[in-house]
């Protein structure tokens, strides 16, 4: 039978019929459709996890390499303070020789001057014994026109041997 053919108190009743299946078709197409947004939301979440873990990972290297770099400068800093402190050991050493040096001759000087002429002479062979010679200066201290500390004592050795 066709539409037209059954009476009209048949076909409100096959309308009433169909509305609780379409109505169960729907709630089914949106459950469906909701799943798949659930999923989509998920999903996203878990790449957006994924980014921020890779991101961290990326500024956890970059920080490692910073840190490593900074290893490096400070081992280098550690490396050149010793050699510093290597340095200025060695010439407090020197200069500790050149004031030895520059008390031996201002003592022989003054036995030399005072006229005491063998306590200098035991004085010369004692400062040539100790090999504090070569720390005398060459140069002239104070005054370019005056002697240096070297050619005082080369003098006054001349004179006594």
């Amino acid at each position: 039978m066709s539409a037209e053919t059954q009476t009209p108190e048949q076909q409100p009743a096959r309308r009433k019929t169909n509305r609780p299946a379409l109505f169960a078709y729907m709630v089914a197409l949106f459950s469906v459709a909701f799943l798949l947004l659930l999923m989509s939301y998920f999903m996203q979440q878990r790449r957006n996890d994924q980014q921020l873990i890779e991101e961290g990972l990326q500024k956890n290297a970059s920080a490692l390499q910073i840190t490593q770099s900074v290893q490096k400068q400070n081992e280098t800093l550690r490396q050149q303070v010793a050699d510093l402190e290597a340095e200025l050991a060695a010439q407090a050493e020197q200069q500790e020789k050149v004031t030895l040096a520059m008390d031996w001759l201002w003592r022989i000087q003054r036995e030399f001057f005072q006229r005491r002429y063998n306590s200098a002479r035991q004085m010369i062979e004692a400062f040539e014994e100790s090999g504090l010679k070569p720390f005398l200066s060459a140069e002239p201290l104070a005054d370019p026109e005056y002697r240096s500390p070297l050619e005082q004592y080369e003098a006054i050795y001349d004179s006594l041997f």
